[in-house]
């Protein structure tokens, strides 16, 4: 019985230690303190910080650059090099303590400048954290500046396909000293929208077959005033400024959601507002002033 309890704690370390199945890969950083573990041999065991270079004072890993190593990479890196000393040796690694990473954010997100986040950490996460990105970002050519062992190198990042495609889990992670970089849109890259809608701006088509009302919806939908039988269309490729009336609600009644324009980056799309008469507040308001008058000359038909 005391042989069988004794190998309980051997069970605990290998449940915490080993990485269940579908977890997130974690990227060592320097900076990052790893838990260095070989079961029965204390001596092999131990905490160790990544330096500057990359490297540790573990004895084996001597001289050998890990920082941008995943765990189990660098698990199968020194499993190998235990061989020569421990026979079948069991080990485990993890990581502590992560590091602080010293980033900086610029462009068109809307609290830019430096920021001190702790890793591990995606695009996706450092532009969260930088207030997200504004209407007029180009979240299809996002520039990360980083300086590594082979020098200073531009990254681009197409964050709009990663999203798009539901790969966010996929997006490089964020290592310290980067500089993101987040673009404004050109106006060929963009379509904007305006008037009677909750957010006028600058929205990117979420693919080749988006319309009017698509565009309509990325601007967070008509207004309480906003007519969508009243919709104006400017596509970029008239060289005249001639606007097209499209009623999108009756359209959209009739079933005829086919004759909707498609849109392409540079066209305008212009909500309309109802004209005064047309609003129901504004029925509501000639109806309480009537009241208000006729309750008038009847008090004073009285006097």
């Amino acid at each position: 019985m005391r042989n069988y309890l004794s190998l309980i704690p051997v069970f605990i370390i290998c449940f915490i230690l080993v990485p269940t199945a579908g977890s997130v890969e974690q990227f060592i950083n320097v900076g990052n303190v790893l838990n260095i573990t070989v079961l029965g041999y204390p001596e092999l065991s131990k905490s160790t910080v990544v330096r500057q270079d990359g490297t540790t004072d573990y004895p084996m890993l001597a001289n050998i650059p890990i920082d941008g190593l995943t765990l189990s990479e660098l698990h199968e890196l020194l499993l190998p090099l235990l061989t020569r000393y421990v026979e079948r040796p069991r080990l485990f690694i993890n990581i502590s303590e992560f590091f602080m990473l010293q980033i900086r954010v610029q462009g068109e997100v809307k609290n830019p400048g430096p920021y001190q986040v702790q890793g591990p950490i995606d695009l996706q996460g450092v532009i969260s954290i930088a207030g997200g990105a504004m209407s007029t970002a180009n979240l299809k050519d996002i520039q990360i500046i980083r300086r590594d062992k082979e020098g200073k190198r531009t990254i681009s990042i197409n964050l709009y396909e990663y999203l798009k495609d539901d790969r966010a889990a996929e997006l490089p992670e964020i290592v310290n000293g980067d500089i993101i970089i987040v673009p404004m849109l050109t106006t060929a890259s963009y379509v904007r929208v305006l008037g009677a809608v909750r957010s006028p701006g600058n929205y990117m088509p979420m693919d080749d077959e988006a319309n009017v009302i698509d565009m309509i919806n990325l601007a967070g939908g008509v207004s309480s005033i906003g007519n969508l039988n009243h919709v104006y269309y400017i596509p970029s490729y008239r060289t005249e400024y001639m606007p097209e009336l499209i009623k999108v609600k009756k359209l959209m009644a009739s079933g005829q959601v086919d004759a909707i324009p498609s849109v392409q980056p540079g066209d305008i799309v212009i909500v309309n507002e109802y004209n005064q008469w047309q609003r129901f507040t504004w029925w509501v308001q000639v109806m309480r002033d009537v009241a208000y008058i006729l309750s008038a000359a009847l008090i004073l038909s009285r006097l």
